[in-house]
């Protein structure tokens, strides 16, 4: 067990949950538990995540909270804690910290942690990229130094069934009304009905199989160009679909006043997508490798002198002080200063020394990164410091170091990356060390693949021979050649 001479280990457990909009039947005060994950360094203690979509009191408000298991270990184990939602990249998004005594089968957290309009609304794409809300905690033991991070990651799917299909309405101007678009498959059967003098579409359920527990429809008109206009979004639960006929999308007058757009040739084009869900979810927790902290911001070690040249130099690029050249990206315009770049950039030296527009012109456009990305970049040119790495960050950060040729930054990056490596993330690793020709990236994610025969069961992996045949084939071949083929037996 760490001492606190030895010191710890800080844990952080990332959560993924996908298709999270269609967490069926859930009711106020209803709850999604993350798998339960072990702690050994602290206490043997065991852990969950819990949220409440719906809210509890609060119902405006996703509910978040970290709960002790009962297990091993003390009655009562003191921690700091830190809840946070994550973005598509592994950037913070919302983040509160807290200190607390936690007994067996105790839970704390925050009622109000996030309003539900700016997670599945405002900003839904920021917080549900792909209809997936991304979690995180990191804990460790109150009054202790950390000597080491530990990751763990987790995966709940609610198992949707998505169908979409387009309805082509021929002549419509002369088409009467109750014309019927017959759907069905083995779990729903309903028919789309054309109604009250063609400016209606409603839903006539015809069947249900009991396990469907949410159903929505995203409904649209298709203009002449190919665009979806009028978009509607209708929600029903089991105890809506018992009513049988169920409003599904008005079609404005004034928009078919413009036939040319939205009837041409006489046809109208309706685009129907129906997903719909049942009680069927299933949980996935991957133990990923013990690393030391030198890339976690709140661990870095530096000594006094050093760190105030850092901070220093941090200043100059923050705030921008006598900066001689601009940064552009699509979004977000960096200044930053020539001597700098070129001091730890090959590629901005070349640029900025000889007659490049760039270097005459004040600014580099880079078009081909994210705005994060670039701060990312910047940050360690000017620190050497790495601040709050994901496995998706660190893929970008190693194409941005690889482009620009600063090779300790990329050298930092591919470590991270081989100290962090769990199932869900290693296909799109192994693609990132093939496309820059990294064999030992490459050879290291296969080796984990190997080590790992779960890899082989995701769909991650089905998608990856699916997309990426050759790359398969390596992995396989390596595995036959191996003797790594069978399961071990005993």
């Amino acid at each position: 067990m760490a001492t606190r001479n030895d010191g710890g280990i800080m844990y952080t457990f990332q959560w993924k949950i996908e298709n999270i909009s269609h967490c069926c039947g859930l009711k106020v005060q209803d709850e999604i538990e993350s798998p339960v994950f072990d702690t050994d360094a602290l206490e043997d203690a065991k852990w969950s995540l819990v949220l409440r979509p719906l809210g509890a009191d609060y119902k405006n408000y996703v509910g978040f909270f970290l709960r002790r298991q009962d297990s091993d270990g003390p009655t009562e184990i003191e921690i700091n804690y830190k809840l946070a939602f994550l973005g598509k990249d592994g950037s913070v998004l919302k983040e509160k910290f807290s200190s607390h005594i936690f007994p067996f089968e105790y839970a704390l957290g925050y009622q109000k942690f996030e309003s539900r309009e700016r997670i599945f609304f405002t900003e839904r794409e920021e917080f549900l990229p792909e209809d997936a809300l991304t979690v995180q905690v990191t804990l460790w033991k109150k009054d202790e130094s950390i000597a080491k991070l530990k990751h763990l990651y987790a995966r709940t799917v609610f198992k949707v069934n998505r169908i979409s299909f387009v309805w082509r309405i021929e002549n419509y101007s002369t088409v009467k009304p109750l014309l019927r678009n017959k759907h069905k498959d083995n779990l729903i059967d309903f028919d789309l009905v054309l109604n009250d003098d063609l400016g209606k579409v409603e839903i006539d359920m015809i069947s249900f199989d009991d396990s469907i527990k949410y159903v929505s429809f995203n409904t649209s008109i298709i203009d002449s160009e190919g665009k979806k206009k009028n978009i509607r979004v209708s929600k029903y639960f089991a105890g809506d679909l018992k009513k049988g006929i169920l409003s599904c999308m008005f079609i404005p007058k004034l928009l078919m006043g413009n036939k040319r757009l939205y009837l041409p040739n006489d046809v109208l084009s309706l685009y129907f997508e129906s997903v719909y869900s049942t009680e069927t979810k299933s949980n996935e927790l991957f133990d990923c490798r013990i690393i030391s902290p030198k890339l976690t911001k709140e661990l870095v070690e530096n000594s006094s002198n050093s760190a105030v040249l850092i901070d220093d130099l941090k200043s100059m690029y923050m705030d921008g002080i006598l900066s001689d050249m601009e940064l552009r990206t699509s979004k977000q315009t960096f200044p930053a200063h020539k001597n700098i770049l070129s001091a730890r950039s090959p590629v901005f030296r070349r640029m900025f020394s000889n007659d490049m527009k760039e270097s005459s012109s004040g600014y580099v456009d880079i078009t081909d990164l994210e705005s994060d990305t670039v701060h990312r970049m910047l940050l360690y040119i000017y620190t050497d410091i790495l601040e709050d790495l994901q496995i998706e960050s660190a893929c970008k950060l190693y194409t941005a170091a690889d482009k620009y040729e600063i090779m300790s930054l990329k050298g930092e990056c591919s470590s991270f990356l081989k100290d962090n490596l769990c199932p869900t993330k290693t296909c799109d690793v192994l693609i990132l060390a093939d496309q820059h020709q990294d064999d030992n990236l490459k050879s290291a994610v296969q080796d984990y693949i190997l080590e790992h025969n779960e890899v082989f069961n995701l769909l991650e992996w089905e998608h990856f021979m699916e997309t990426n045949l050759k790359l398969a084939a390596e992995v396989m071949y390596r595995k036959v050649k191996s003797g790594k083929i069978y399961p071990a037996s005993g």
